[in-house]
């Protein structure tokens, strides 16, 4: 009995004891109170930043690893441009995955340009064909890269000037162009001649500023035209670029 009277008086007591405190995680607690790691020389997560040493987001041109890449004022990794303008001389192509390529001399007048031809092919087009015609000209070498230069530089030239310009403009806006040098027929014999070529899927199409310019008044085009169009010179390729 007195076994008994004891066991119950100590199952009353514990049963009035508070409960005891839980036991703290302490390895929880440290992790929840550590700052998060700073990210740095490296990317973020999606590929839009990119942190220096110091762990701040970068901005402008960056050479990292053996890509350049640019950075715009809010820090965004710039994607998928045919001709970003970086400063007023400076220009870049820019792919998908925002590798940028810097434009050549002549690319960087030619995008100056459509530019202000409002990125309008046709526009581009009609501002070679309005070059003022000079067939006395200089250049260092005759090839569409200095005729380029020449016609921007100096607002005239000649058929291989017109075309040049043009050509160059197409290309920088993302088309297939090529530069053709070769001969056309007007009725009196094959004269030198140089113009245009874009490849649309399995179309080839001229654009020929000079002829524009000559025959534009009459009512004739030389803006997206086929081999052999009625109204069209007689074209006779020599060389393609």
């Amino acid at each position: 009995m007195k076994k008994k009277l004891t066991a119950l008086v100590l199952s009353l007591v514990i049963a009035a004891m508070p409960a005891a405190a839980p036991v703290m995680n302490v390895q929880t607690v440290s992790a929840a109170t550590t700052k998060a790691a700073v990210l740095k020389n490296t990317w973020s997560k999606d590929h839009k930043y990119y942190y220096d040493k110091n762990g701040k987001k970068v901005k402008g041109i960056r050479k990292i690893g053996k890509y350049t890449y640019i950075f715009d004022s809010k820090y965004t990794l710039v994607k998928n441009k045919k001709y970003y303008k970086y400063n007023a001389s400076t220009y870049y192509r820019i792919d998908t995955r925002g590798r940028a390529t810097k434009l050549s001399q002549v690319e960087t007048l030619a995008a100056i340009r459509l530019q202000k031809c409002g990125g309008n092919l046709r526009k581009a087009f009609n501002w070679s064909a309005s070059l003022r015609y000079n067939g006395n000209y200089k250049v260092a070498k005759k090839n569409q890269t200095y005729y380029g230069i020449y016609g921007f530089r100096t607002g005239s030239g000649d058929c291989y000037v017109m075309a040049s310009t043009f050509y160059w403009m197409a290309k920088v806006a993302g088309y297939n162009a090529h530069y053709v040098t070769g001969y056309v027929n007007k009725g009196k014999g094959n004269g030198p001649h140089a113009w245009v070529e874009i490849k649309v899927k399995n179309n080839t199409y001229v654009y020929d500023p000079n002829f524009q310019k000559e025959y534009g008044p009459k009512g004739y085009t030389g803006y997206a035209v086929k081999y052999g169009q009625k109204g069209t010179l007689k074209y006779i390729k020599k060389k393609v670029y």
